[in-house]
């Protein structure tokens, strides 16, 4: 079992709580010290990670909080109310739907910039973003 393992109920863990262990779940996915991982680290292009080290940290995030984080459920919440039409005409996310990623993901509003393809949202990701995800599942949000 990972040292970040959460032993109650994510429902009451504090924010910080629930960071510090996504910081930890994260180093452990990228054989890194915790020390290297920051809440602002964004993975991709901070801590190399690859797609298959999100799929571990989902894992570990679910199996440690004891939730459940679809992708279905993580394209929905991109999108929100938008179809795929509205959100990404032609393959690159319209002006709405760069507004709603911005509302999303607030940590990477810097880097959610027009010309962005459905494809390149993993490169936004940061620990934060994961964090929040855990967040809004405390707080009943899908995601």
């Amino acid at each position: 079992m990972s040292e970040a393992a959460v032993e109650t109920n994510v429902a009451s863990l504090s924010n910080e709580a629930i960071n510090e262990a996504v910081r930890v779940i994260v180093a452990e996915s990228l054989g890194r010290p915790v020390a290297e991982v920051k809440m602002s680290s964004v993975l991709m292009a901070d801590l190399n990670a690859e797609s298959l080290d999100f799929l571990d940290i989902v894992f570990r995030i679910e199996r440690d909080f004891k939730i459940e984080i679809t992708r279905g459920e993580m394209e929905r919440a991109s999108r929100g109310d938008m179809s795929q039409e509205e959100f990404a005409p032609n393959g690159v996310i319209s002006d709405a739907g760069l507004v709603r990623l911005r509302e999303l993901m607030p940590e990477a509003a810097d880097r959610i910039a027009p010309g962005l393809r459905p494809s390149t949202i993993l490169t936004l990701f940061s620990v934060q973003t994961f964090a929040n995800m855990v967040m809004g599942k405390r707080d009943g949000r899908s995601v």
